[in-house]
This record gives structure tokens, C-alpha cells and sequence, in this order.
């Protein structure tokens, strides 16, 4: 579920990720109007030319009246904070309705209340109409008139905190999945979870003593008020600014989700705690009982493919090849399919029994296809350096607070490389590999098949 754009002649890719509940429309061919805020409090105006939604930089040309225009520049995401695009786009809800048995159904109108505290302290909230966050950041959807969408993408590096809609619990006591007192109990296990794991790395970092953290501990519980880091500060063991950047730590890496320590409570179990997940994130979830998928889904996708990302095909709706997972699937994992399908991948949301249930009876398990998973085929865009021309703009510059990645490190795509680390693998211990690489003129898909004997 992405937006793809690509122009040879500008060496243009704009793929922009999705929210899971709607669909965006494209401009084929053009540039992106944008706004980089940069980590020093500086903006610039230009035009987003390259953004994959998976990559650790993008490519930018600045404004005309800029001195390096027209210039393509490369820009690592740990020099901004915030990337706009200033034209919004049109959006429309994605239709399963074909399924039949679908729950969680969420209109295009939807939003939820969030709250984003970024790694330089400020705090902002507000209403999105959707979001995407995956491992390089935090993607946002903010509703314009005509049923539009502008977008805001935030770094990874930028954020120390974020949270979209009610939190996990208040919506599972909502459905009436867990009481109150449940997740009560489920909260103050998390919180003295999250106790342990501040107080280990106040250890690990040299800050305290384990002494130390069992008399802070002990002073706590005098004061049930009382946080452990400021037990920490009333008893000398730790000055403000160190415990600061323990917090900010913490806040970064939340521990054990609540939702895991209910399952392992067991007040609720996955499928339930799935279907929560799905309805606060904007899925789909769809019951696959009595669901039988088609053949033409089934096509699209290897069943080794299939088995490995832990997902079944189940049908093309209008062009869009629709697919069943348990849980939320990543970039990569998208990218995967769209690229070996050569569709737009929808994504929803079912319980893992029935997926494999489904799958199952899809492929089978056949002496064929366990023969067909030894060879891998794997299709991904074709990778775009920095040409000659371009070279000159790659190096240490700053002017108004743009500063620009250093060197080309980074820019090949991550997903080839393992793809041949896999391939070498498998043959390291005697055989031979065949690699066979197609690509067409004016097209930027390349197919490389790996076999090996």
C-alpha cells in the first residue's frame, strides 16, 4: 500500500507510504513542492525528487533563488526534523467489502488525537487522519478540504515519543475485552517492569549502584507518590541531567507492550488483542473461516513467499492484490510483494490460524513446491546512485543550516544486498549459483533470479 512515482529524465522516485484505511492518488512524473525543516531550526523550500519511505536520505533540489539551485542534493534524515509536502492529495477509503466478514471497518473521516515529543524536547498534538510509522520514521496524514490529504514525514532520529488515538488499554476495557481491574493489575506490572529497566541502565551507564537502586526503590515505597527517579534525586544518587537522558532512553524503548503482559496474564488472547490492534491502527480485520481465496491471488505470490512473510493471498479487488496477515507488515516485507506482483498490495488484518489454514490449503505442501522454494526469485526496483553530474553536490556543505550527507555510503539498496548474502549462503558449502538479471529500457524494474543446483 504505496504511493510510486518514478521519471527517468528527472531520475525521479517518490514512495510514499500509505495509511492502512486509504488509498492515495499519484502525480505521475512530478516533483514534490516541499519543506524541509532541518535539525538547527532552519526551513528550505524546493522539491522532493527521491524519497523511497525506506531509505536513511532523500534527494532535494532547492528553490531557484537558492545559490546551489539546481542542484539535486542528498539529504541524510539525521540532518531534519520534519519533511512537508506542500501539495495535498486526494484520498479515497480502500473497499474490502468484497470479503465478506469483515469487522474493524473504519471510514475515511477517522481520525485520532496524537502526540509526538521529538528528541529536541518540543511537544506536538494535534488530529491525523491517518499515520504510518516504520523503521526510518513516523509518517502523517492531516485532512484538507475536497477530501484531501497533506503529508509530514518525521524521522526516526527526531522522535523520543509517540502516540496516535487511546491508548491500547482504555480501548480494550472500551470493547469490553479486559475489565478495569485487569488492566489495572496489567499496568502496575508494566510499570515496575519499566522500574527494573531504568534502574539496570542507571547501573549498566555507571550512574548508580545496585545498592543505590534498592534504597531508592525501598524510599518509594514510604512515598507512593514518588517516581524512582526522583527517589534517585531526593537521595543524592543521580543528578537531574544524567537522569534526564535515562528517561528520554526509556521513553525511546517502552519495554514489554501492554498488551503482551495481558496475554501473558492471560486476560486476552492474540486474535482479540490483534483485532484491537487493528481498529486503533486503521486495518481491516477479517474473519477467514469460510473464506476461500482465488486462484488469480494465489498466482501472484510464491508459495514460499507466502510462508515466509506469514501471510495468504486471499483476492484482486480493482487492480489491488489483497493479502492476509497477523500482524502489521513492514516496509520490506510490502515492498516484496508489490515489486513480485507487479500490484498494489492491500494489507488486512486475520488470526494466524486461519491464515495458515488458508494458505495451506492454498498451496499445499507438495514435493513441487518445497522443490520451487529452494529457488529464489526477487524483483526490486532498480538502484539509482549519485551520477557524475550529480557528484559534485555530494560533499560537507552548509549554508542557512542544510547540511548534506558526506559521502554516496548508503545509497544502494539494502534489500539487493541481503538478497546476495542469502545466495552466496546457500551455496558455501558446495554447488554452484546461476544469477540471471533482466531489465527492459524505460522501465526501472530489474528481475534477478538466484538458482542454484
Amino acid at each position: 500500500m504505496n504511493q510510486t512515482r518514478t521519471d527517468a529524465s528527472e531520475n525521479l522516485t517518490i514512495h510514499w507510504p500509505e495509511p492502512a484505511h486509504l488509498r492515495l492518488d499519484s502525480k505521475d512524473g512530478l516533483p514534490e513542492p516541499c519543506e524541509i525543516e532541518f535539525t538547527d531550526g532552519t526551513v528550505e523550500k524546493g522539491e522532493l525528487l527521491r524519497f523511497t519511505g525506506r531509505d536513511e536520505h532523500l534527494v532535494f533540489r532547492p528553490h531557484p533563488g537558492h545559490p546551489r539551485y539546481p542542484s539535486k542534493i542528498v539529504v541524510r534524515n539525521a540532518r531534519f526534523k520534519r519533511l512537508r509536502l506542500v501539495d495535498p492529495v486526494a484520498a479515497r477509503p480502500i473497499d474490502v467489502s468484497a470479503l465478506g466478514n469483515v469487522d474493524a471497518t473504519l471510514s475515511s473521516s477517522q481520525v485520532h488525537v496524537y502526540n509526538v515529543e521529538f528528541s529536541d524536547h518540543e511537544i506536538e498534538s494535534g488530529n491525523t487522519s491517518g499515520y504510518v510509522r516504520n523503521t526510518i520514521g513516523l509518517f502523517l496524514y492531516f485532512s484538507r478540504p475536497g477530501d484531501q490529504l497533506e503529508r509530514v514525514f518525521v524521522p526516526e532520529s527526531a522522535i523520543a515519543y509517540f502516540q496516535a488515538g487511546d491508548p491500547i488499554g482504555r480501548v480494550l476495557v472500551e470493547e469490553n475485552a479486559v475489565s478495569e481491574e485487569q488492566l489495572q493489575a496489567a499496568v502496575e506490572k508494566q510499570q515496575e517492569m519499566r522500574k527494573l529497566v531504568l534502574g539496570d541502565y542507571l547501573i549498566e551507564e555507571g550512574l548508580i549502584t545496585p545498592r543505590q537502586l534498592e534504597e531508592a526503590l525501598a524510599h518509594q515505597k514510604t512515598k507512593p507518590s514518588l517516581r524512582l527517579g526522583e527517589a534517585l534525586i531526593e537521595l543524592g544518587a543521580v543528578q537531574p541531567e544524567a537522569l534526564q537522558i535515562a528517561l528520554s532512553r526509556q521513553r525511546a524503548n517502552r519495554g514489554r507492550p501492554l498488551g503482551q503482559i495481558l496475554i501473558d496474564m492471560g486476560v486476552v488472547d492474540a486474535d482479540t488483542l490483534n483485532k484491537i490492534h487493528a481498529k486503533k491502527m486503521g486495518h481491516h480485520f477479517v474473519s477467514l473461516a469460510n473464506f476461500t481465496v482465488s486462484d488469480d491471488a494465489i498466482r501472484a505470490v510464491s508459495a514460499s513467499a507466502a510462508r515466509r512473510l506469514g501471510i495468504v493471498p486471499l483476492s484482486i479487488e480493482h487492480g489491488d492484490l489483497i493479502v492476509a496477515a497477523e500482524s502489521q507488515l513492514d516496509s520490506a516485507a510490502l515492498n516484496e510483494l508489490t515489486l513480485s506482483s507487479r500490484m498494489r498490495v492491500v494489507q488486512v488484518l486475520a488470526p494466524g490460524q486461519e491464515i495458515a489454514a488458508r494458505r495451506d490449503e492454498a498451496y499445499g505442501e507438495t514435493a513441487e513446491e518445497i522443490l520451487l522454494a529452494d529457488a529464489s526469485t526477487i524483483r526490486f526496483e532498480s538502484i539509482d546512485v549519485v551520477s557524475a553530474n550529480d557528484a559534485a553536490d555530494v560533499g560537507t556543505s552548509s549554508r542557512d543550516g542544510m547540511t548534506f550527507n558526506e559521502d554516496l555510503e548508503g545509497l544502494a539498496d539494502p534489500h539487493l544486498l541481503a538478497a546476495i548474502e542469502r545466495a552466496i549462503a546457500a551455496v558455501e558449502k558446495g554447488g554452484t549459483l546461476d544469477i540471471h538479471i533482466e531489465s527492459k529500457h524505460g522501465t526501472r524494474t530489474t528481475q534477478i533470479r538466484f538458482m542454484r543446483d
